[in-house]
This record gives C-alpha cells, sequence and structure tokens, in this order.
C-alpha cells in the first residue's frame, strides 16, 4: 500500500457527520469511517511526527510527501500496487481456474463464505452482456455510493441548461460538517468554488459538503430521488442512503452507454471518478494501465466500491457491504475484484 499527499484533503474517515439537513443515523451522503481507516488516519500522524514509524511496521507502506503552502489543501492519498504480478491463487488465497461465468460465481462465494457481514455483487460484461450476481438485489447501506445518483443528477441539469456549472457559490459557516470529508469544510467563510468545481470534489475526495450543496442546488433530496426513479432505479434510495449492486452498476452502465449524460459530461464525471483518494479496493484487483472509474463509500461495517472497468472488453461492477468487519472487507474487495477480472478483462 502506497499513502501520498496530494492537493486534495482526506476522503473517509468521518466518524459521524451533519449534512445541511440532518439524516438518520448510517444514513447520509458521506461515510462514518471504519474501524480501519480511523486506524490508518492514527497511524499516518504518528509518522509524520515520529519519524514514519509506519514504514518500519509496515514495510510495505511508502510515503511521498511534497510539502504544500496551503495546508488546508492536504490529503493523504492511499493507493494499493495493482494486483497484475500475482497469479490468481496468489491474489485470492486459493487455486480458481476462472474461464466462465459459474468458475467466477464459485470463486467469489468461497472468498466471502467464511467472512463476517453480508455482501451484494454485481457485474456486467457491456460486450456480451454476460452478467453475475450474488445477492445483487439486496437492498444495503450505499454510504458515499449515493453520490454517484447526485453527479448523474447534477450533470443531467447541466445537459438539460438547469444548471450553470460556472456559478458560483460562496461558503457559509451553516454549510459547513461537524464531521466530514474532503476539503471544503476547512476552507474559510466566503470562498467561493464554481459548481463544475463542487462536483469534482465529490467525485474525486468524495467531499461531503460539495455534495450536500449540490443537492441543495438540485431542488433537495426528493427532486432527486425523483430524477433517481426516472432513471429505473426503484430501490435506490437518497435520503435513505440505500441502493442495491445491481441498480449502481446499471447506473454506471446507463452513464458508460450516453444513455443519460452527454459526452462532455459523461467525460467529466469520469474524470473526477478516476485516480481518487481511495485506490486500495476495486482498483487494487486490476492491472496498471486500465482505467478504473469507481465511487467508494464506507461506514463502521461498511466497505463498498462500484464503478466501470475500461478493459478491452468493458465491464461494470458494484460491491456492497454490510455488517463486515472493515479489515477482512478491505482485502475481500481486491480478491473479488481480481476474480472478475480473470473472467473478462483479458478477452
Amino acid at each position: 500500500m502506497i499513502i501520498q499527499r496530494e492537493d486534495l484533503r482526506e476522503k473517509d474517515f468521518a466518524t459521524e457527520e451533519q449534512s445541511l439537513k440532518p439524516l438518520k443515523t448510517r444514513k447520509t451522503i458521506g461515510e462514518e469511517g471504519s474501524r480501519k481507516q480511523i486506524l490508518i488516519v492514527f497511524l499516518v500522524s504518528i509518522a509524520l511526527s515520529a519519524g514514519f514509524y509506519l514504514t518500519n511496521w509496515r514495510p510495505e507502506l511508502k510515503f511521498s510527501l511534497p510539502e504544500k503552502k496551503n495546508k488546508k489543501d492536504q490529503v493523504y492519498r492511499i493507493v494499493k500496487p495493482r494486483s497484475e504480478k500475482k497469479t490468481v491463487e496468489e491474489a485470492i488465497g486459493f487455486k480458481a481456474e476462472i474461464k466462465f461465468k459459474g468458475d467466477a460465481v464459485k470463486a467469489i462465494e468461497k472468498i466471502i463464505d467464511d467472512q463476517s457481514g453480508g455482501y451484494g455483487i454485481y457485474a456486467e460484461n457491456l460486450v456480451s452482456g454476460e452478467a453475475l450476481g450474488v445477492k445483487e438485489n439486496e437492498i444495503l447501506t450505499a454510504a458515499s455510493v449515493i453520490k454517484l445518483p447526485i453527479l448523474t443528477a447534477y450533470y443531467e441539469a447541466v445537459d438539460k441548461g438547469e444548471i450553470d456549472p460556472e456559478t458560483e457559490y460562496s461558503i457559509k459557516e451553516q454549510d459547513r460538517l461537524v464531521y466530514g470529508t474532503g476539503s471544503m469544510q476547512n476552507q474559510p467563510v466566503g470562498t467561493r468554488f464554481d459548481y463544475r468545481r463542487l462536483a469534482f470534489l465529490a467525485g474525486k475526495e468524495s467531499d461531503n459538503m460539495a455534495a450536500q450543496l449540490l443537492v441543495k442546488f438540485l431542488g433537495g433530496e426528493e427532486k432527486v430521488n425523483v430524477k433517481i426513479r426516472n432513471w429505473g432505479l426503484t430501490k435506490t434510495d437518497l435520503k435513505e442512503n440505500q441502493t442495491t449492486a445491481k441498480e449502481i452498476a446499471l447506473l454506471f452502465k446507463k452513464i458508460a452507454k450516453e444513455r443519460l449524460l452527454k459526452p462532455d459530461s459523461k467525460q467529466e464525471l469520469w474524470e473526477s471518478l478516476t485516480d481518487t483518494v481511495l485506490e486500495t479496493r476495486l482498483p487494487a484487483g486490476i492491472p496498471e494501465g486500465i482505467r478504473v472509474r469507481h465511487k467508494f463509500g464506507s461506514e463502521i461495517g461498511v466497505v463498498n466500491d462500484c464503478g466501470l472497468v475500461e478493459a478491452k472488453q468493458p465491464y461494470v461492477v458494484c460491491i456492497l457491504s454490510t455488517g463486515v468487519n472493515d479489515g477482512q472487507a478491505e482485502e475481500t474487495l481486491p480478491k473479488i475484484s481480481r476474480v472478475i477480472w480473470e473472467l473478462w478483462g483479458d478477452n
């Protein structure tokens, strides 16, 4: 794993948060940080003040910490070396020949069989139409994966001329979150952001404040929910912060096939969902050089990641979880990602 500091703010480490309109516990636009994630932040802090202690604790962790003039804009970007140098057995922990969909499903079920909690998984090859799923229709907590529908609603409004992305907004004190992710909440009152920047931050950093403001500009949660239902997503609900693996994967599919957004908006969205501040889940199971457009999300007991893998035969995949051991799940998602890559990625 590699931890890098960039001109972003830490991603996904909130323990609780308040939105512009308070939402239910564990049903917010952002994430409650998992125990493992909180531990990472704590260890990083120790590392910076104690001669990179963490490097000695985990030799595979490396730091790239260029000095930045604006401390409020700094973030630790967490990445994990891609898995292409490992054999399938090394990557997933057991021997498996994955040539057919049934092979992949059996491997995935073996990976998650003895783990705590549960998973909802769906993947679909966008060329062949072949799909696989494990409890793909089970309604689960979305955490910050819910920001994908928010961003889609925003770009749809831009395409329809309902929102001007160049419109600027000045931060107000009441916009701040008690807890949350992203860099906006650390900026002084009066700092100006245009809507395009808000969308970028909501995707790249999973910025909670940016996402909440986008919902506000779109007319509120219920209006965004109307858009979501118009896309055919009947189990996804912004206010309840819930979705299914299949619905989020199919939303990625609709975007990829330009059924919802114009090409320019699609590309802008994809840029915000590529090389994000957390690249240790889906991307860690994919070879270097393959773009992964994805949206992650976390709460305590919830470790999610969903996206589009731009292989020769592109495919969408969504992995949601509930009641999991966070550290165990962080190792599980790359394994599932690798299995699906073995099925479709090299074809």
